[in-house]
């Protein structure tokens, strides 16, 4: 059956309980379009816990998932339209009951995925494309969305009145106590199967309920997963049958603890509800799938939910590693040098799949970080004192704010003297966070620090969680290359099942901020990056070597950028890119093997991951920006960071 549009208008409508929260009007918007321009592209923003595109009081800094919302073009150059929905996190209304129960249970993403596929059911058009992007929690929101519609397809009219009834029944499709007769269908009863058994099946579940789902008596009832093309003037063939599918899925840093959070400290595993929602393999029914991933964040209630393809590559996956933690990759600090470079990147890899960006909102956005940056080179940071706790991570004391003023340590240089000259005086860190919008004047701006200039690319300030008790409940430092998977019964990792086809990769800027002896966490001390060069969770080492980690065709080659906006160098300005040379990304981390491992040391299936291209556009743009005085990518290219690196002339 065809849901072909009767007109040339296109009706956008978003029933939502957080109205307050959406970026544009949610009331009924009529476009008229010429029939070659009918189809559109849905881009659905899902945002992380705690935040909102309007802040606290609208001071708050702005997630990379709100700065991309606000930097799309409404309509492409080509006419196609880009229909913006946006949905706050959980835990980011005023209510201190929302803040507790959505930012440390999860409560309430339910309703966000509820909210998020229905507006995509209620709008969507035989031929739309659908894009998916979401931070934190919004990640896990934007990756239920797509298994959702990968197992289900997209609900009718008729199913959309049958909408709640149905979400349930999907969301405990796995239930092994649920009632059968809570369910609107006829459905296996559970006899005791588990691991490989049980998961067969909640398969064999599924199935059942799409097929219940999509006929009665041989005609389409709640549901549908294709739609029919339109038959071409003067061709006899039948028209073609298209999967309903997902363009892309672009998220940064997925984390799905809801629930009870897990406390090693105390034995607790956590919930494992969020397995209700999703796993970790990609959907047959996505296309592209882009996930940025922290290598800094020490929280293990925040443990990071990679995507695998086990099987055969289906889908185009990029999971790539950047310095930072949770919050510094999704955007949310005040020093936004770090989330610029995953937002550049992010934005580079969803313009490959045809979204368009506004070249002065997206220019703008980086010379606010600059801005910033020239007037704070030293942002605040929280006192605190070292903490002895018995986790891989170290841990440090938050003290109260105003201790700032007895607890000033002299600030160390960010990077190596030949990139950080030391300054004519000596520099002072901001005593507090700078909430002016506008910052060439800044009251905080302190003489001794006129001379330190901003930080170049890569080298920005990256934070500690803000939560103390977080930490110390549970902490450990993430594995690339050697991410376990998750019983979704206990929540437990299960020992030595790895996952499979991760297409992991290292940014350059890694590369970058070791070769330069950028900082850590609250510029407490020179950055080692424990996640690849010395892994206390599991004893991994990994090392720099020269030379391409891809296989054959993988990778991209450096070169012009890929081209954006098609090609209208009028729009997108190529004289404004940082030129990168050929083989200036051939690097790649290797598992470096050593003598007398304990039995708790294992080695990873995969033992390359190469370093991630810096080909695109956005990227570029934002180098060029941000490269410094000394620059600081070709001064890296040539003085590679000798401490981490394979000895090349051993």
């Amino acid at each position: 059956m065809t849901f072909a549009p009767l007109s040339t208008h296109i009706h956008i409508f978003s029933p939502s309980s957080h109205q307050a929260n959406h970026l544009y009007p949610i009331a009924p918007v009529t476009v008229k379009m010429s029939p070659a321009q009918l189809n559109k592209r849905i881009i659905l923003c899902c945002d992380g816990t705690w935040m909102s595109s309007i802040g606290e009081k609208g001071a708050d800094p702005p997630s990379n998932v709100t700065r991309i919302a606000r930097v799309l073009r409404r309509n492409c150059l080509d006419g196609k339209p880009q229909i913006i929905f946006y949905d706050s996190g959980v835990g980011s209304s005023s209510s201190t009951v929302d803040k507790i129960l959505g930012g440390a249970f999860g409560m309430g993403l339910d309703e966000n995925i509820r909210e998020a596929y229905n507006f995509i059911c209620t709008n969507y058009i035989d031929g739309d494309e659908i894009i998916l992007v979401g931070f934190s929690r919004g990640a896990f929101t934007a990756r239920s969305v797509a298994d959702m519609i990968g197992s289900i397809g997209l609900l009718t009219a008729d199913g959309l009145d049958q909408f709640y009834a149905i979400f349930n029944d999907y969301e405990n499709i796995g239930d092994t106590k649920r009632s059968l007769s809570k369910y609107l269908c006829n459905l296996e009863p559970y006899e005791d199967q588990h691991d490989d058994s049980k998961a067969a099946w909640i398969k064999k579940r599924k199935e059942d309920y799409v097929t219940w789902l999509k006929c009665t008596d041989g005609k389409p009832l709640y549901t549908r997963d294709h739609y029919v093309g339109h038959a071409q003037p003067g061709q006899n063939k039948e028209p073609a049958k298209h999967d309903i599918k997902i363009k892309a899925i672009a998220v940064f840093d997925t984390v799905g603890t809801l629930g009870i959070p897990p406390a090693p400290i105390l034995g607790i595993r956590g919930s494992a509800d969020q397995w209700k929602f999703t796993n970790t393999q990609i959907s047959s029914k996505v296309e592209n799938a882009f996930q940025a991933l922290a290598l800094d964040e020490p929280r293990f209630a925040f443990r990071p939910a990679l995507w695998e393809q086990p099987d055969k590559k289906r889908a185009n996956l990029k999971q790539v590693w950047f310095p930072g933690n949770h919050g510094g990759i999704g955007g949310g600090w005040y020093d936004q040098q770090i989330a610029d470079i995953t937002l550049a990147w992010m934005c580079d890899q969803l313009s490959s799949v045809g979204v368009e960006f506004d070249y002065d909102r997206l220019h703008g956005t980086f010379m606010k970080t600059l801005e910033y940056s020239v007037a704070h080179p030293l942002p605040m940071v929280p006192p605190q004192i070292p903490l002895l706790t018995p986790h891989y991570a170290k841990q440090h004391l938050p003290l109260p704010s105003w201790t700032t003023y007895l607890w000033q340590r002299k600030p160390i240089p960010w990077a190596i003297a030949h990139l950080c000259p030391p300054p004519p005086t000596t520099p002072r860190r901001d005593p507090k966070d700078c909430l002016q919008p506008h910052h060439r004047n800044c009251d905080l701006t302190l003489g001794p620090n006129r001379g330190v200039g901003p930080r170049p690319w890569g080298l920005g300030q990256i934070r500690y969680p803000p939560s103390f008790f977080q930490c110390f409940v549970g902490s450990w430092v993430r594995t690339p290359g050697m991410t376990l998977r998750v019983d979704p019964d206990t929540n437990a990792d299960i020992p030595n099942q790895e996952l499979v086809g991760t297409s992991e990769r290292i940014h350059s800027c890694v590369r970058v901020r070791l070769a330069a002896r950028g900082l850590g966490l609250d510029d407490l001390a020179e950055w080692k990056c424990e996640a690849l060069t010395g892994n206390p969770t599991n004893g991994a080492r990994w090392r720099l070597e020269r030379g391409s980690g891809f296989k054959r065709g993988e990778g991209g080659n450096v070169g012009a950028a890929p081209e954006v906006g098609g090609g209208r160098s009028d729009v997108y300005p190529a004289d404004k890119l940082y030129q990168v040379e050929s083989g200036d990304s051939d690097w790649k981390w290797v598992f470096q093997k050593a003598e007398g491992r304990s039995r708790n040391h294992r080695e990873p299936g995969v033992t390359v991951i190469p370093e991630e291209p810096l080909t695109g556009y956005w990227e570029r743009h934002l180098l060029a920006l941000t490269c410094g005085k000394t620059d600081v990518w070709r001064w890296a290219q040539d003085n590679p960071p000798s401490e981490f690196s394979v000895d090349e002339s051993a």
